[in-house]
């Protein structure tokens, strides 16, 4: 199964954009689009820290060897 988005990765960044140039607050755009304001948050730290990027959602998940899951359950 794939991750879906209600929200495109474009959207966000516009979102994050426009925020960062002073053009609305954080509480209006949650309301617009219609999510939580710790989820515009949650875009906002990852613009910065990651890059515009990060917002960009690939539409599958990652799929991991044997080898590398085992490793997980060895090292936990």
């Amino acid at each position: 199964m794939s991750r879906s988005s209600k929200i495109s990765g474009q959207e966000k960044i516009a979102t994050i954009e426009k925020y960062l140039r002073g053009e609305d607050s954080i509480n209006h755009l949650a309301t617009q689009l219609d999510v939580e304001i710790i989820t515009i948050r949650q875009w906002l730290s990852n613009y910065q820290s990651l890059g515009p990027s990060s917002l960009l959602t690939t539409g599958k998940n990652t799929a991991y060897s044997a080898e590398i899951k085992y490793a997980a359950v060895i090292d936990y």
